[in-house]
C-alpha cells in the first residue's frame, strides 16, 4: 500500500536541511527513522570541538582525504536543542509504534538520550557498533575507544507483529577506504532495517554517503534521505542510483 505522503518527497535523497523535509511529512506517516546525524564531538573543550571533522575524526596516520562537512562544531547544550528540534518534529510524523535508531558516540550519549525522551519517545535501550580491534583507538592508561552506539526508541508501544529479534552488539570492520569518514558498515544497516516490513517508510535525515538507504531500498521499503552537503549528496546520489 502506498503511504499517505506526497509522491515528491519519496525515494528520493533531497539536499535539503533535513528540519524542512522533516517540517514537511504529514503526522504518522514514518515506521521507521535510522539516521546518523553530526556529533559535534571529538573533544572536550571548545576549542578542539570547533576543529573540523576531519582533524577530529581521522588519524593522523590515514592517508586518504575526505570531503569535510559542516554543522558539527557545536557546544553541548546547543547541539541537545538542536536534536530536540528535529526529533520533535520526527516525533510528530512517526506512526505508532515508530521506531527511532540514532547513532551517537559516548561523549553526546547522555545528551541525546535526553533530547530523545524531551521528544516525546520512549527510550528503548542501546545497541552497540564494535568496530573490533582493526577499528579501535587505543588510549594510554585506560580503555580504546572501540564502539559507537545507536539510542533505540518508539513512538508509544513496542509493535509484535514484526518478529525480529537484532542482536544488542555488532562486530563489524568497515572496509577501506570508506565513502564517508564517518561512515557506518553495511551489514548492520541490512540488520537494523529488519525492525520493520517491506512496504514501511523509512526516513533518514542525515544519510551522509547514503548507506541506511541503500539498505532500506534494497529491503522493498519507501524511503526519504536528506543529505544537505554537494559531495555527500552526489556520492549519496550515486549509489542510490547504481543499487
Amino acid at each position: 500500500m502506498k503511504p499517505v505522503i506526497p509522491a515528491k518527497l519519496l525515494n528520493r535523497l533531497h539536499r535539503k536541511d533535513a528540519l524542512e523535509v522533516l517540517r514537511s511529512l504529514p503526522d504518522r506517516s514514518v515506521d521507521l527513522y535510522f539516521t546518523d546525524p553530526p556529533y559535534s564531538s571529538g573533544g572536550l573543550h571548545a576549542s578542539t570541538r570547533a576543529q573540523s571533522p576531519g582533524q577530529k575524526y581521522i588519524g593522523s596516520d590515514v592517508k586518504t582525504l575526505y570531503p569535510e562537512f559542516h554543522h558539527d562544531n557545536k557546544d553541548q547544550r546547543s547541539w541537545t536543542f538542536w536534536c530536540m528540534s528535529w526529533l520533535g518534529e520526527a516525533y510528530r510524523a512517526a506512526k505508532d509504534g515508530g521506531h527511532l535508531v540514532c547513532f551517537t558516540d559516548w561523549r553526546q550519549l547522555p545528551s541525546l538520550t535526553d533530547a530523545v525522551q524531551a521528544a516525546g519517545f520512549i527510550w528503548r535501550g542501546i545497541a552497540v557498533w564494535d568496530k573490533m580491534s582493526g577499528g579501535a583507538r587505543p588510549r594510554l592508561g585506560g580503555f580504546s575507544q572501540q564502539a559507537e552506539f545507536m539510542v533505540w526508541a518508539t513512538k508509544g508501544a513496542v509493535r509484535t507483529d514484526q518478529k525480529v529479534h537484532l542482536p544488542g552488539v555488532f562486530s563489524e570492520r568497515l572496509p577501506r577506504p570508506k565513502v564517508h569518514m564517518s561512515q557506518k558498515p553495511a551489514g548492520l544497516a541490512q540488520e537494523v532495517i529488519q525492525l520493520v516490513p517491506a512496504g514501511s517508510v523509512m526516513c533518514d535525515p542525515f544519510a551522509g554517503s547514503g548507506t541506511f538507504l541503500l539498505a532500506a531500498k534494497e529491503r522493498g521499503l519507501w524511503w526519504i534521505g536528506c543529505e544537505i552537503e554537494e559531495t555527500y549528496h552526489a556520492k549519496a546520489t550515486e549509489r542510490l542510483s547504481a543499487a
